[in-house]
């Protein structure tokens, strides 16, 4: 990247109002240092404490699925997985009163996850507020996840989280990857809170 084209994406971030920016390997501490650097640009918003906690608890949440469910794009030395992606945090103004935040992740999916997570979110986008949180409690209660879904450690509370702290239908959407042999896409989340 050349000194012109990171001005031009630094300018294009402060545009956006981006906060916090990661792109790459995801890890328990890459996580842990980001919350930790988000609590603080958190700290000086002007924002209730409710939204700063509503988006706390949205970038955990899509911080831990990118950790969780990211296909591998490589393995460490061990042989254990590296999950990748992104994920960005801003804050978009309507007006000088009105504050709203937003959140994207981005991660590599295998393409047979596809229909399945469509076929979540797209449940999810059709609730309303007080069906989203029923099903959340109706999850919590549910002993039989591990047989019933071998892929989603959570039970699907994750994605629950976040729609339950959006202000708005979760928004999202996949792309193909530069690679066709790799059978992954890039899966995009977005929330606004």
């Amino acid at each position: 990247m050349s000194p012109q084209e990171f001005e031009r994406f630094q300018h294009n971030s402060q545009d956006c109002g981006v906060l916090l920016y990661y792109a790459g390997e995801f890890t328990p501490a890459m996580i842990a240092a980001a919350a930790d650097s988000l609590k603080g640009r958190l700290a000086s918003e002007e924002a209730g404490s409710a939204a700063k906690r509503k988006v706390f608890s949205t970038f955990i949440e899509m911080a831990q699925n990118v950790l969780h469910y990211a296909a591998a794009s490589a393995t460490l030395g061990n042989g254990a997985p590296v999950a990748s992606g992104a994920i960005a945090v801003g804050r978009e103004r309507a007006s000088c009163a009105e504050s709203h935040y937003w959140l994207v992740c981005s991660n590599p999916v295998h393409v047979e996850h596809i229909a399945r997570l469509t076929e979540k979110l797209s449940a999810l986008r059709s609730m309303s507020l007080a069906e989203i949180k029923e099903s959340y409690r109706t999850q919590l209660r549910n002993s039989e996840h591990a047989d019933s879904d071998a892929i989603s450690r959570g039970a699907g509370l994750g994605l629950l989280t976040i729609a339950r702290d959006a202000s708005a239908p979760l928004e999202y959407s996949f792309a193909s990857t530069p690679d066709p042999q790799a059978r992954t896409a890039l899966f995009h989340v977005k929330a606004r809170i």
